[in-house]
């Protein structure tokens, strides 16, 4: 979904509410998706060339944990404050400052609202994906989950760091 510039009355600004079709806009990659409807709250007010954008998003975001692999969902209620300028020209030089982080670029008069949704919603997602902090993963030799049960992997399993003083002891005995 695009918002075409030109039409943003600077007087009157522009509001609008939208629910995406089922599970869009598609995140990037495929370690995680959007789970149901996304809901986009947003008001656009324009002054020359320059946009701002005030909104929300509301979502469910599905992935898996990083360690077991579980299924998980998390709720995304995520607020934002952008400002989007045309692209630079040619030639033209501008230092950036600390208020440019919040600062985009728009393409031929158009700002793509999907590309807005997909940036905030994956703002607000967690670096580390985990069911719980307590989780323990998957058994690195037999892949059972080890947050159900403790395997018979990990009773018999020695630290390979110390294999060399097992042997050793095996043979001084």
């Amino acid at each position: 979904m695009n918002i075409v510039v030109a039409k943003i009355s600077e007087e009157e600004g522009l509001s609008l509410q939208y629910v995406f079709p089922e599970g869009e806009p598609a995140l990037v990659g495929e370690e995680a998706g959007l789970i149901g409807r996304c809901e986009l709250n947003l008001r656009a007010t324009r002054a020359g060339d320059e946009v701002e954008l005030i909104g929300s998003v509301n979502a469910a975001v599905g992935f898996e944990c990083d360690r077991c692999l579980k299924p998980l969902s998390v709720p995304v209620e995520q607020s934002f404050d952008l400002l989007y300028v045309p692209p630079l020209k040619a030639g033209d030089e501008r230092e950036l400052g600390a208020d440019d982080l919040s600062t985009g670029f728009y393409q031929d008069g158009t700002i793509d609202l999907d590309d807005v949704v997909r940036e905030q919603v994956e703002l607000a997602l967690p670096m580390t994906r985990l069911c719980t902090e307590e989780c323990e993963g998957l058994c690195p030799d037999c892949g059972g989950n080890l947050n159900d049960a403790e395997c018979a992997c990990k009773l018999n399993r020695a630290d390979e760091r110390w294999a060399a003083l097992s042997e050793l002891k095996s043979k001084l005995n």
